[in-house]
């Protein structure tokens, strides 16, 4: 294997990676939005997205590793450009979704949020606990990709 090779698929899985956790963040906010809006319980809007973004994460990595563990080839440079360009489509749909977005909808749902903030205040240990949702990410990530480890006596 060439070095080229290596840093482009270290860099695929690096973006992959990325652009999977930035797709889900962007999805548990927009949740998470859609449940201030629509009056749920503030503490079920703090835990509810942060599941629903790790759920989701886990799913798309299980998909793509059943649908990419496969020896074939691929084209290294076009899959990372490609990968580099999901990631920032993403990016800019975040910032879109902030700066516009999150200030039509405070207009528009004042009271909605003022009720999310007021019910917030007590929340802290849960969102310590919730602070460790990241670091279950990279677990299930480990164990997936430890599961899903060839070994050579499996390829004999």
């Amino acid at each position: 294997m060439k070095e080229t090779d290596f840093i482009s698929k270290l860099g695929i899985g690096a973006f992959a990676y990325i652009s999977i956790s930035e797709f889900c963040g962007l999805i548990e906010y927009l949740f998470e939005n859609v449940l201030i809006i629509s009056g749920i319980k503030p503490i079920t809007t703090i835990w509810l997205p942060k599941i629903v973004s790790l759920l989701l994460f886990t799913m798309i990595v299980i998909w793509g590793i059943k649908k990419y563990n496969r020896p074939i080839e691929i084209d290294l440079q076009k899959t990372l450009k490609s990968l580099i360009a999901i990631l920032f489509g993403i990016l800019i749909l975040q910032f879109l979704f902030s700066y516009f977005g999150t200030d039509f909808l405070m207009e528009k749902y004042s009271a909605e949020f003022e009720n999310y903030v007021k019910g917030n205040k007590g929340s802290l240990i849960l969102r310590g606990y919730l602070a460790f949702l990241p670091i279950l990410q990279l677990v299930i990530l480990g164990i997936i990709f430890l599961m899903n480890k060839k070994t050579v006596a499996n390829t004999v």
